[in-house]
């Protein structure tokens, strides 16, 4: 649950860099979570990753290697399972930009991820 929580807080919100790079740094100590020092997001770009398997799917949500900032994610299969065999992928993503609005309606300005 602890390992699920880092990928919804940095995917789905905008946390301060700061935070972001506490988020990776406290999600490396969760038991069964091991850091890959290269992954690729869904846009090609490499960086660190926290990995975690949980029912035969392994999870990496990727950091840039230098800010830790959040860059996407990757799925797999850990294992052969009913859904496929051993590193089917089975999701990818990656955050190109984020922004923030103040009403409803309005487009973001948005910065570079």
């Amino acid at each position: 649950m602890a390992f699920n929580w880092v990928g919804d807080t940095v995917g789905e919100a905008i946390v301060p860099p700061k935070v972001e790079a506490a988020i990776w740094m406290a999600a490396a100590e969760i038991p069964g979570a091991e850091v890959v020092h290269d992954s690729v997001d869904a846009a090609g770009r490499h960086g660190e990753a926290l990995a975690f398997e949980s029912l035969g799917e392994r999870t990496e949500y990727i950091f840039d290697k230098t800010t830790h900032t959040y860059l996407g994610e990757r799925s797999y299969l850990g294992k052969d399972t009913n859904a496929g065999k051993t590193g089917q992928l089975t999701g990818i993503s990656a955050v190109l930009d984020r922004g923030v609005a103040d009403e409803i309606g309005q487009v973001p300005s948005g910065g570079k991820a």
